[in-house]
């Protein structure tokens, strides 16, 4: 669980980081009005987002849930930022900012799937035991993420079956080949 969190601290970053390149791009765009905008909203979210990740890093009270919000805010952002661009691109006709809009997009739709692993209830239980907790697996087991909700689960590789199914969203874990 703790590989997990790390992971979760670090693409926060990253989404922050690539959220201020994007701000940082629309400030030097050349408007002055709505580069100071850009710029004042961007160092508020960037000191938040800095502030934010750094309690959920050092699993602070309450700090889950501001983190479920920061990524859901730079979720949005980025799916703004992609439908505009994807809509500059159609009426323009250029492939590459076509291409990077549908990146930004794939991004957004990536930092959302984020959230459910936040808001699962194994992650939860880990999150609020504090710092030195450790959630034990026994040693057959490892950490799975459902195809379809991205939850956590905790499952033993050499048991699972074609009509095992995640209990929280009831998907199948193990996608059958169809043979013709």
């Amino acid at each position: 669980m703790e590989q997990v969190h790390r992971h979760l601290v670090i693409f926060g970053l990253l989404d922050l980081g690539l959220m201020m390149l994007i701000m940082t791009v629309i400030w030097r765009a050349g408007n002055s009005l709505l580069g100071g905008i850009s710029l004042g909203i961007g160092g508020l979210v960037l000191f938040y987002g800095l502030v934010v990740s750094n309690g959920f890093r050092k699993r602070s009270v309450g700090y889950d849930l501001k983190f479920i919000s920061m990524l859901s805010f730079t979720s949005a952002f980025f799916i703004i930022v992609g439908v505009i661009e994807g809509i500059l691109a159609l009426m323009s006709g250029q492939i590459i900012l076509l291409v990077q809009a549908g990146l930004i997009l794939a991004l957004g739709w990536a930092t959302r799937r984020r959230i459910s692993t936040v808001r699962h209830p194994t992650f939860i239980e880990w999150y609020a035991r504090g710092v030195d907790s450790q959630v034990n697996l026994r040693a057959d087991e490892v950490y799975a993420s459902c195809p379809h909700c991205s939850s956590l689960l905790a499952v033993i590789p050499s048991m699972l079956g074609l009509e095992d199914r995640c209990p929280n969203c009831e998907g199948f874990l193990v996608n059958s080949i169809e043979e013709e």
